[in-house]
């Protein structure tokens, strides 16, 4: 009789080992073969469940933004809190501040370099960029009717600033680990809060 596969265990655990192998060799090193092999399946075991290397790199980005906008909702939904608190709290988890979170970063790097060649993974990173910024916004439109913002300001223009930078972080703490430690991180993102 033969084995039942539990599909979304499979497509849990080929992601896990693509998270894996994207931290310890790059981009280069995801190929459906190699996360096959690295879980011990045999050739071809994961095209019911991924067609490409693309497929395999949106899942794994997905789960990363997923898991991120998750635990931010759950620390957000925890504290009670809204404006410029919520909007800290959701940055605290796109920041690549633990092992956790720079595993995520890696992984977000590997599928932007797949996702500069291939538009529908550029589309599913529009997309969730354009919900955290959302996200944002409305903290900030918190903010300001509270009165923990003086002034009108420009919205737009401080949501573009703080994911610029975030995505910057991204990318910046495996380049340069030493101008990106968590207390580096944590006062950046206080000075601007404070900033406004």
């Amino acid at each position: 009789m033969p084995k039942t596969v539990d599909r979304q265990e499979r497509i849990a655990e080929a992601i896990e080992a693509a998270w894996a192998l994207v931290v310890s060799g790059g981009l280069g090193a995801v190929t459906l073969r190699a996360v096959a092999a690295r879980l011990g399946y045999a050739n071809g075991a994961l095209k019911p469940y991924f067609h490409s290397k693309s497929d395999l790199l949106k899942a794994a980005y997905v789960r990363a933004f997923a898991a991120t906008t998750e635990r931010a909702a759950k620390r957000i939904a925890a504290a009670g809190a809204g404006g410029l608190a919520a909007l800290r709290l959701l940055c605290l988890e796109i920041m690549p501040l633990d092992k956790e979170r720079r595993t995520e970063s890696r992984v977000v790097m590997a599928f932007w370099e797949e996702a500069a060649n291939v538009p529908e993974l550029a589309r599913v990173f529009r997309d969730h960029t354009r919900q955290w910024s959302s996200l944002m916004a409305g903290y900030l439109d918190q903010a300001r009717r509270s009165g923990e913002i003086a002034g009108r300001g420009d919205t737009d223009v401080t949501v573009n600033q703080l994911i610029w930078a975030l995505m910057g972080l991204q990318s910046m703490t495996w380049l340069v680990p030493d101008l990106t430690s968590r207390r580096r991180q944590l006062a950046a993102l206080d000075a601007f809060l404070a900033s406004l």
